[in-house]
């Protein structure tokens, strides 16, 4: 395939891209395709984690975001001539350009702090591979860093009152060392990116560059990974990088694979996709099965985790549940029922009301289903935190709670459709032929958005009852699919006994 010289300057967000993919690299910084932004809570609460770290910096001079890119280097560049702390600074050389979240001068040299701000609540790597980009464009320009600092969220902050205490919500973390530590490794990538820059490929397998392991997470898989009938390699279980070795040999089959290199579950994956057929171990599911109760719950929340907590007696990026949805299932007379509730978005606390509905529904003579149940139990232990009353209640069910995960994590339940994978999205329509599909909210993830911004924007009555509307549609579909899934199971396992 043909290939372009390097778009320059190159962005800090390229940079990072090819630390993990040099493919990728190359496909952003080519325009091939646009990448998308992704909405998530973190977006809508942004601006107000902003506010709360430049309040600490009250006589910084902020660079207008509305200046073309040229005024703004213009005025960063002045601001530093005259040793003025900044917001929002914008550098730029032939080839690299990057914005400057905060600089601050050291009052006793001609050294400088460069602060980021993050909204997580621990360092990750990508954070010290952005400050080091951001450190060697600054030398370029003759600016000497002299330390380097992180303000991010303190997890463990327990939110009281009504506004927040940044003294206690902020966390200060000084990484010049850390980065210091890293900095072989840091070296190393630069290197690999200045050779690269000058003398690009793709796409390229080397062993040197990082790549995509799977076209399951490509930008541009029909390009890098082109040979469209040699896909189902991917699909095998704890083994990105042997799928990759696999398909780069001419592999592409299950077929294909030596026995003596899989694993016990990928010998299960290689069985299911040859037959084509669901694969059951029924000794292990009879024993699974075997304490369920005549009346059978299927259990799930919805929850929102804002960074700013929200409620009283909350934390940063706790789980506050404002929807559940339980199908009860009576396999004796097999009746089926469906309760749900959802919380009004009037920024009043929905656990206690989540609490009050749920008890009412679940007692003790039931066994209750979730797909990976230990959200379901974390949501309950916590809120009963705070609301006392309900500790002997959830006492007495929370031994009642199985989970529905559990089979397909182990590989006793597989079938071929799942392709490798074990969330509900994939087992449902793999198992039962029902599907999240035609719903306008289909993942866990855009729930939690949209009833975030509900409470954070304002927002009209039609479009509020329609998000409303969208949330019971998608909670309810989570739980009839675990109805589906189990009672297939059952009725599958009583066949194997006739």
């Amino acid at each position: 395939m043909s290939f372009n010289s390097i778009h320059f300057p190159i962005t800090k967000s390229q940079f990072l891209n090819f630390t993990k993919c040099v493919n990728s690299f190359y496909i952003l910084n080519q325009g091939l395709i646009t990448k998308q932004n992704i909405q998530h809570s973190g977006n809508l609460e942004w601006s107000e984690f902003q506010d709360l770290c430049r309040s600490l910096f009250p006589k910084a001079v902020s660079i207008p975001k509305s200046l073309s890119k040229e005024d703004q280097l213009t005025e960063t560049l002045a601001a530093i001539r005259e040793r003025n702390a900044i917001f929002h600074g914008f550098l730029e050389n032939e080839t690299l350009s990057s914005s400057i979240e905060c600089l601050v001068p050291e009052p006793d040299s001609s050294g400088w702090v460069l602060w980021d701000f993050r909204s997580v609540g621990s360092q990750k790597q990508d954070i010290l591979r952005s400050l080091y980009f951001q450190k060697k464009l600054l030398e370029s320009f003759q600016i000497p860093v002299s330390q380097i600092k992180v303000i991010r969220i303190n997890s463990g902050y327990v939110h009281t009152s009504e506004s927040i205490d940044k003294e206690s919500y902020l966390v200060i973390d000084d990484v010049t060392e850390r980065i210091e530590t890293e900095k072989t490794r840091f070296d190393q990538e630069w290197i690999l990116f200045e050779n690269y820059k000058g003398n690009p490929n793709f796409p390229l397998f080397m062993e040197d560059f990082h790549t995509c392991k799977s076209p399951k997470t490509c930008y541009l898989d029909t390009v890098c990974f082109p040979d469209l009938n040699r896909r189902e390699i991917f699909d095998l279980r704890e083994g990105h990088d042997l799928a990759k070795k696999y398909y780069l040999e001419g592999l592409g089959s299950f077929l294909e694979i030596p026995e003596e290199e899989l694993t016990p579950i990928q010998k299960i994956q290689k069985q299911s996709h040859e037959t084509g057929k669901l694969y059951i171990d029924f000794p292990k599911m009879q024993t699974y099965f075997e304490n369920v109760t005549p009346k059978i719950a299927f259990l799930d929340f919805e929850s929102v985790n804002p960074l700013l907590p929200i409620f009283a007696n909350s934390r940063p990026f706790q789980h506050i549940p404002f929807l559940f949805s339980l199908h009860i299932w009576d396999s004796e007379t097999d009746e089926l029922t469906h309760h749900t509730y959802i919380h009004e978005p009037d920024g009043t606390d929905p656990r206690l009301f989540i609490l009050e509905h749920l008890s009412k529904k679940l007692q003790e003579d039931i066994t209750i289903c979730s797909f990976n149940d230990f959200f379901e139990k974390l949501v309950i232990e916590e809120a009963t935190q705070v609301y006392p009353n309900f500790i002997e209640w959830w006492s007495t069910i929370r031994p009642k709670f199985i989970d529905l995960a559990l089979p397909f994590k182990k590989f006793w339940v597989y079938h071929p459709k799942q392709r490798g994978k074990a969330s509900l999205k994939d087992i449902l329509p793999a198992i039962t032929d029902v599907s999240h599909g035609s719903l306008t909210i289909k993942e866990g993830q855009d729930a939690n958005y949209q009833f975030l911004r509900l409470l954070k924007k304002h927002v009209t009555d039609d479009d509020k009852n329609r998000v409303l509307g969208d949330l019971l549609r998608y909670c309810e579909m989570d739980t009839f699919g675990l109805f589906l899934i189990y009672k297939k199971l059952k009725n599958e396992i009583s066949i194997s006994q006739c």
